[in-house]
């Protein structure tokens, strides 16, 4: 059982480990600075969105990339629907466009819209990206210039995915680890493959985790037909644990807590925990009933919050869980789908039909703080809280930016 106000979380960037909170500086990359959609609150952070206004707005493009943001500048990607892809770069603070830099990409519009899948990562002086159709790139942060491009299907010997490629980038050490059923690093330098995992698993559509258990570093990759533990120096595969999903296909990101000894795995079909001592898998518990088929849970002193149940289904519920059991806390039924992050002590809820939702982070009930209508169409993509404001964006690439009024 993890105790109280002593939870840990093995970061996806930088192996950072902290308390649950970080500072909400920067949102530089997937999940936010710590790899947990959990931020801490600025001074004039306010839970009641009717104290909130539209600071700027813009038409990004079709897609599902997040907003990240580092040094005053928001990142994100989007798709004109035709042949383009487009990485853009804002202004935070007045939504000024400072530069962008477009590509002939593809859709990929298999039961969706379309468009990227991937989060942009910054790193210091430059910025990593990949597109749906597998293009990674590095440019510099200030200007968009291209420093150098890479092409995933040629490094892993693949085709594109059905649903194209969906994993972001994530930095271990003078790499970019990357996984599509097999895991790769790709020097971040020159954009040239250090190892490719030896084994060709159905590809996935999450991210990588870069982990440590016991002095020793670890990547887990979800594929759709399961989990894997690799050596992080060498993408050696140390522990594999099957999974399965309706359609064989896993879009979800596997989440490492306790010092690298628990990792959190869900799909559309179920949830389980697994205990890993560092070269075994082993299962905690499993739940069959508790299913999401794409946004992650947040774990908060013990507790995890999150939605049971599939994108587009309105009988999706809202949830408060034990860590440790499984055990129910409490449910919201027919809450919708929805992702979510924390900021400070607050819950920060984007349904899936566009309503911003703010709630106390409680383990003992939920209470709506607020809600506000934003966007129409689909929404999955996580908010983004960063520099004292609040991002949310559509899959038609609608972007609205809040402010404290």
């Amino acid at each position: 059982m993890i105790p109280k106000k002593l939870l840990v979380l093995t970061t996806s960037i930088g192996l950072f480990i902290s308390s649950h909170l970080l500072r909400a500086d920067d949102w530089p990359h997937w999940l936010g600075p710590n790899g947990d959609n959990i931020v801490e609150a600025a001074t004039n952070f306010d839970p009641d969105l009717n104290n909130w206004k539209i600071a700027w707005e813009k038409n990004v493009g079709l897609g599902y990339s997040t907003v990240t943001s580092a040094d005053g500048r928001a990142f994100t990607m989007g798709h004109d629907g035709k042949s383009t892809e487009t990485i853009l770069c804002f202004n935070a603070a007045t939504g000024e466009k400072l530069w962008e830099y477009s590509y002939e990409g593809k859709l990929i519009p298999a039961m969706h819209v379309g468009g990227p899948n991937a989060s942009v990562t910054v790193s210091g002086d430059v910025v990593y990206t990949i597109s749906k159709d597998g293009r990674v790139v590095c440019l510099e942060a200030e200007s968009g210039k291209l420093v150098w491009s890479a092409q995933l299907t040629d490094v892993l010997e693949m085709g594109v995915p059905k649903w194209g490629f969906g994993s972001s980038p994530v930095e271990y050490k003078g790499d970019l680890i990357i996984s599509a059923g097999k895991t790769v690093a790709i020097n971040k330098t020159n954009g040239r493959p250090s190892w490719v995992s030896d084994t060709a698993y159905k590809p996935g559509y999450g991210s990588p985790i870069i982990f440590n258990n016991s002095g020793k570093d670890y990547i887990a990759s979800m594929d759709s037909a399961g989990l894997s533990i690799l050596n992080a120096k060498n993408g050696k595969e140390i522990a594999r644990h099957e999974a399965r999903s309706k359609y064989t296909m896993i879009a979800t990101t596997p989440a490492v807590f306790n010092d690298g000894k628990d990792i959190y795995i869900f799909t559309d079909m179920k949830t389980e925990v697994l205990g890993f001592d560092g070269s075994s898998l082993s299962s905690q518990w499993e739940d069959r009933k508790l299913k999401n088929s794409l946004s992650g849970s947040l774990l908060i002193d013990g507790t995890l919050y999150g939605v049971n149940g599939n994108h587009k289904n309105s009988g999706t519920d809202l949830y408060a869980r034990d860590f440790s059991t499984g055990a129910e806390k409490w449910s919201v039924p027919n809450y919708g789908y929805a992702s979510m992050i924390a900021v400070g002590e607050t819950l920060v809820i984007l349904t899936e039909d566009g309503d911003l939702v703010t709630a106390p982070v409680d383990a003992d009930e939920y209470t709506e703080i607020s809600r506000k209508k934003l966007l129409d169409a689909i929404c999955w993509t996580n908010p983004t809280y960063v520099g004292g404001r609040l991002y949310v964006r559509n899959e038609h690439g609608k972007l609205i930016v809040l402010e404290r009024v």
